[in-house]
């Protein structure tokens, strides 16, 4: 049986690239990967190379809309899992 997979217009991107991220949080490539080392920006949801990598933009947008409380939230996360 073949699925069919529909895209809906209306609905925001799922995943942002780095030239997405970069202006929407007036950060350098540097800053960004320096806060995802240190655990307080999302890490990539998808990999396929050095050169294709993005990130969940519910998550991002999480992020953009309350970074403290995200990283505090990771945190907790952490927390519990240790």
């Amino acid at each position: 049986m073949i699925e069919k997979i529909t895209h809906d217009s209306n609905c925001s991107a799922s995943l942002y690239a780095l030239p997405d991220l970069l202006p929407k949080g007036n950060f350098s490539k540097s800053h960004l990967y320096n806060l995802m080392a240190r655990n307080c920006f999302p890490k990539p949801t998808l990999v396929l190379g050095p050169r294709f990598t993005r990130w969940s933009a519910e998550e991002c947008d999480k992020w953009f809309a309350n970074p403290t409380g995200w990283i505090e939230a990771q945190k907790a996360n952490e927390a519990k899992g240790s």
